[in-house]
């Protein structure tokens, strides 16, 4: 393979992974708006200390005995904004490759 075909392998595997990790983003940006708005829509009428964020979607209730309901978990913000960090990388690397390839 010559080192242009190489360069554009390279440069198709970046924009790949960068839709991919975009599709990832918005699925569970969709699923966090079904979890606050669908799932949790209710929740607001028996929790006094209601809590709604809108980046990524949620809405919790803190119980008196500190127990949390409807909080989005630890690994799902984890895919959330590493798919984020993931997209904004794929992207950078392949504008790099790109800017490099047209010199």
């Amino acid at each position: 393979m010559t080192r242009t075909g190489t360069r554009d392998a390279q440069l198709n595997r970046l924009w790949g992974a960068a839709c991919a990790f975009a599709g990832i983003f918005f699925l569970v940006w969709a699923l966090s708006w079904i979890k606050a708005s669908v799932v949790n829509e209710d929740l607001q009428n028996h929790c006094e200390a209601l809590r709604t964020t809108s980046f990524p979607f949620e809405k919790s209730c803190m119980h008196e005995d500190g127990t949390v309901e409807g909080a989005n978990g630890l690994v799902f913000e984890g895919i959330f904004f590493g798919s984020v960090a993931a997209v904004a990388a794929c992207l950078i690397a392949g504008f790099t490759v790109e800017a490099s390839r047209r010199k």
